[in-house]
């Protein structure tokens, strides 16, 4: 029962995370051509910005998910203080980044970014909408942990979607209805927000009633700024890692350049749906269990993750120069190709890291993880600088990979995650690794590079059979025996 729930839970996962970004991608043309380029380029500039001063929440978001997961089967009476502390905290931290986000929102649209003259006032008329979203955002991460720390997952992801097509969808109707200003959209983005939130905060009330509103806990708070400051030393510097490069390369090749490295990279982000998803179900778990058995279950995901992302990846590294040319052609996807091959390879090795560091951070040591990326951060900039000049835009690519690719193994000895199973892993890093090389050194055409991907993708197919015992479970499990009859495992 208990591995039918964790199955089930990591799919609403999976699915909650598709969802949003088919929602995103799909009004994306319709919000263009409506609005125009200009204004569209305004509210995602305003969207970066939000992301960047998340990291204000302190870690909040993720110590409560972690502190109510460890409270799973304590009362209401006993989780109410740390909830409601961690809604008061993020609702004042969050007042006080929308007001640090107000001027240097400010400063950044109406000084640095170059605003056509007729959007000027609109822009400057719209913008305090954008500020009020950030301490919507910061809430709605504690009802989000609250509910996940219950193992909730199809109420969070149908309330995280709901969020994200309403947040989407709503502005469309104001903008057909009252026009395309900045003045319709921002607004229309915030109060259709402020609804979904509203509604969450409702359906944690009923979870984790009785609730005292009062229940503001100064010892807790203690406990939370403690384990979420190390959390939010993670969430700023892990987006500046991820982000750097293209910075860089805009300095360093041209703008050009920035668009050519972008696009692979957003795929191979988007890629990590799987990973991400296997890493939100299991940190409540993690927070939960003992240390022996939090490791224990974290090898077994390794190894799974390891084979299940790589049939995803292994395939992907080899037919993504195909892809391109299909989708966006020419001089660009020439350029692209390498980019996005290599990009590929560090997509798995990043999302394969996601596991040990939920573990490090789900038992109360985000010390550690924060930590890794200090320390990263000084030669991943030297290595990135001098592999751009050296090799450009795939020098750039191999610099990321190299950086998680190195973050992983940290992890995974920090964690005390090595043991003798350890040696399963390696046929499927050979395959990812010989797909990297093949696709890099061989020209392919669209039919090659397809049976190319299917050979890699079968071949990581029959090493997660033989080698991940979750996975050979998991298929005779789905597909009946040859007789016709489901194989049977007494438990005793």
């Amino acid at each position: 029962m208990a591995r039918n729930k964790f199955s089930t839970n990591f799919l609403f996962n999976v699915f909650g995370s598709i969802f949003p970004i088919i929602v995103s991608l799909g009004t994306v043309p319709f919000y263009l051509h409506l609005i125009g380029t200009d204004r569209y380029g305004i509210v995602a500039i305003s969207w970066i910005l939000l992301g960047y001063l998340g990291f204000l929440d302190f870690g909040l978001s993720r110590a409560s998910a972690n502190a109510l997961a460890q409270l799973g089967q304590a009362t209401s009476r006993q989780r109410s203080p740390v909830l409601m502390t961690a809604f008061y905290s993020n609702l004042g931290l969050g007042a006080l980044g929308g007001l640090i986000l107000y001027p240097i929102g400010d400063m950044v649209l109406l000084h640095f970014v170059r605003i056509p003259p007729d959007l000027m006032a609109e822009t400057r008329h719209a913008y305090p909408w954008m500020a009020v979203m950030l301490p919507l955002g910061m809430i709605n991460g504690v009802a989000t942990g609250a509910m996940e720390s219950r193992e909730r997952f199809l109420l969070s992801n149908m309330l995280n979607s709901s969020t994200t097509m309403a947040g989407q969808i709503i502005p469309l109707i104001c903008i057909h209805i009252w026009g395309p200003q900045l003045t319709v959209v921002l607004p229309s983005i915030v109060l259709s927000r402020l609804g979904m939130i509203m509604l969450s905060y409702c359906v944690v009330m009923a979870l984790e009633w009785p609730i005292r509103p009062l229940d503001f806990d100064v010892t807790w708070l203690k406990r939370l700024l403690g384990y979420g400051s190390w959390v939010s030393i993670s969430s700023l510097i892990n987006p500046l890692l991820d982000t750097s490069n293209q910075l860089i390369i805009g300095a360093t090749l041209g703008v050009t350049s920035v668009g050519q490295y972008t696009v692979p990279m957003n795929l191979a982000m988007r890629s990590q749906v799987v990973a991400t998803a296997l890493a939100r179900t299991l940190f409540p778990r993690l927070s939960r269990a003992e240390r022996g058995e939090a490791v224990d279950l974290t090898r077994r995901a390794t190894s799974s993750l390891t084979y299940g992302f790589g049939l995803i990846c292994a395939p992907g590294i080899v037919f993504s120069g195909a892809f391109l040319h299909m989708w966006v052609g020419g001089n660009f996807a020439d350029v692209s190709r390498p980019v996005a091959e290599i990009l590929m390879f560090g997509a798995w090795t990043n999302g394969i890291a996601f596991l040990p560091y939920g573990l490090l951070q789900g038992q109360g040591r985000p010390h550690i993880t924060a930590k890794v990326s200090m320390v990263e951060i000084l030669p991943f900039f030297c290595v990135l600088w001098l592999f751009i000049k050296w090799w450009g835009l795939p020098g750039a690519a191999a610099a990321w990979t190299l950086r998680v690719t190195i973050n992983l193994i940290a992890l995974y000895l920090l964690s005390d995650c090595l043991s003798r199973q350890t040696w399963r892993l390696v046929p499927g890093m050979m395959i990812m690794t010989g797909a990297l090389i093949v696709s890099l050194l061989v020209p392919m055409t669209l039919l090659v590079s397809a049976g190319a991907a299917a050979v890699v993708g079968l071949a990581m197919a029959f090493a997660a059979y033989r080698l991940d015992p979750g996975l050979h479970d998991m298929v005779h499990r789905l597909v009946p025996r040859a007789g016709g009859k489901p194989r049977v495992t007494i438990t005793g």
